[in-house]
């Protein structure tokens, strides 16, 4: 993606959903996770994205916050925390293509 594109994307994202990166962390989770049983971290996000993790992990607070996402324990305490996109309802499938969208028009 293009400097350009990149930072459409990121005004359409804080105007959509209010929030610079929402629709770039979606799209990599799209990307890292298509079933149900794949998992993602915030540093997989991030480095997909090139965003740092800080960046990333309010995005994650919201889709769990939202639904979208689901918070797996934690198998060591010290350990990374993955998360599952929920794919029932079809809200994730709804957001994906949304984002999909702004993507293609930046």
């Amino acid at each position: 993606m293009q400097v350009d594109e990149r930072e459409l994307l990121r005004a359409r994202s804080v105007a959509i959903f209010g929030n610079r990166y929402v629709a770039e962390v979606v799209l990599a989770i799209a990307a890292l996770a298509p079933r149900a049983e794949d998992r993602v971290t915030v540093r997989m996000l991030a480095t997909r994205t090139g965003l740092a993790d800080n960046l990333v992990r309010p995005v994650i607070r919201r889709l769990v916050e939202a639904g979208v996402l689901r918070s797996l324990p934690q198998e060591r305490p010290r350990g990374a925390s993955y998360h599952q996109v929920h794919f029932g309802e079809g809200v994730w499938e709804a957001l994906t293509s949304t984002c999909r969208l702004l993507h293609r028009s930046a």
